[in-house]
């Protein structure tokens, strides 16, 4: 059965990333950052089935790779830009190897066009011990448009909070309609939709997204449980989460399944019931189908009602733990500041206060996307650091003034 996934990720440098390195991994490829001089060699990576590049008419130069990211790495100046933008695709397992690669050219295609990038695609095979319906397709692309003699302005549209989610919901839906029109094209059955099952009505608990690090410690211990011969159990807490949510599914589509046979035979008793004339029976048959069928009813309901207040529950929690991490972290950032411009000469601190607070709304509009606690927490920790190091230098004159006041040493001087 096909699955819908699409994710945007970025690439920055302030997690110590770049895109000449992520090029590499993802087409399975050799390439040099010369930025740093790191050469990055994955040319022996298997599961890669096929890599190309898409860009701009007239953009001949961007079909090199090493050409292309390394433009990207050597337009952006700041120690946190982020160099990259990747869409991770899940493709329908349900099409060959060419379908699948004309999809992800359609999509990669129409970012290309809208947002004037270039794209790297790179398509992989299922890992090894996993799921081997996981055919799946990474898009890596430029943060600026491209043109015939390098790179140009950043796409913006993509970083702004009003327009960001606008834009990636819209490719979200495109992606939907070229998987489900390739799949009736090709007359499979199977269709996918980018809303969550709450959007499409569906009353189901959707599993968790393991990612490379659950998956990958999910794939050891079950082949440490075959080798023993013992029957696997998810250790994971994300996969132990999924299989009580696929147990509980399972729990409420019995139940459903069960109501509908039970209307089922009722509904064949009465017919049976009727055609016999046996009203005092057909009646005591619709009483007992409805009582069977009000208790399955309620029995469905208060399962999904304590569901819903233990996802609540959870949903409540993971926020105060984010609050809570989230100022701790700012006020741990706010004291490093604070030291950092105790540490420098007085004439260069508000150079360094500058360079973390800017006066320019973009910059500070970036610097507030970085912060833990957004533009009021930017806003906030700018005042405690400027009040702090207001008393620090009230002090440090007070201090000065105290050592010219000092005799020198061997007593007064005599006249």
């Amino acid at each position: 059965m096909a699955i819908f996934h699409l994710s945007v990720k970025t690439v920055s440098r302030s997690t110590g990333r770049s895109a000449v390195a992520a090029a590499a991994y993802r087409t399975g490829d050799t390439l040099t950052n010369e930025r740093d001089g790191r050469q990055h060699d994955y040319a022996n990576r298997t599961g890669v089935d096929e890599s190309f590049i898409i860009a701009p008419a007239g953009c001949e130069w961007a079909h090199n790779r090493s050409a292309l990211w390394n433009a990207a790495e050597q337009a952006e100046k700041r120690s946190n830009s982020v160099t990259a933008r990747e869409y991770v695709l899940a493709l329908p397992a349900e099409l060959d190897a060419k379908d699948r690669a004309d999809l992800a050219r359609s999509l990669a295609s129409a970012v290309v066009e809208r947002y004037g990038v270039a794209a790297d695609v790179a398509l992989h095979a299922p890992s090894a011990g996993g799921d081997d319906r996981n055919y799946h397709a990474h898009i890596l692309t430029t943060t600026r448009e491209v043109g015939p003699d390098g790179l140009g302005k950043k796409t913006r549209i993509l970083d702004a909070a009003k327009t960001g989610g606008p834009e990636i919901e819209s490719l979200r839906e495109l992606w939907a309609m070229q998987c489900n029109e390739a799949l009736e094209r090709h007359q499979k059955p199977a269709r996918i939709d980018h809303r969550s099952y709450e959007r499409q009505g569906v009353d189901e608990i959707p599993t968790l997204h393991l990612g490379p690090t659950s998956t990958t410690m999910e794939r050891k211990h079950k082949a440490d449980q075959e080798r023993k011969g013992e029957p696997y159990k998810p250790q994971t807490f994300k996969a132990q989460e999924n299989e009580r949510r696929r147990t509980l599914n399972d729990h409420v589509r019995e139940i459903v399944r069960e109501l509908a046979a039970t209307v089922r035979e009722v509904a064949a008793q009465a017919m049976d019931a009727r055609r016999k004339g046996v009203n005092g029976l057909l009646n005591a048959l619709r009483i007992k189908g409805k009582q069977e069928a009000d208790e399955q009813v309620r029995r469905a309901a208060e399962a999904r009602r304590r569901e819903e207040e233990r996802k609540e529950a959870l949903r409540q929690q993971a926020l105060r733990d984010a609050r809570e991490r989230a100022v701790r972290e700012a006020k741990e950032r706010m004291a490093d500041i604070a030291k950092r411009a105790q540490r420098l000469p007085p004439d260069a601190r508000e150079q360094f206060l500058a360079g973390e607070y800017p006066s320019d709304p973009f910059d500070r509009a970036l610097k507030a996307h970085s912060h833990p606690l957004g533009t009021a927490g930017l806003d906030a920790e700018e005042k405690a650091v400027r009040a702090h190091l207001k008393v620090y230098q009230v002090q440090e004159k007070r201090q000065q003034a105290e050592r010219m006041q000092v005799p020198a040493r061997g007593g007064p001087s005599r006249f």
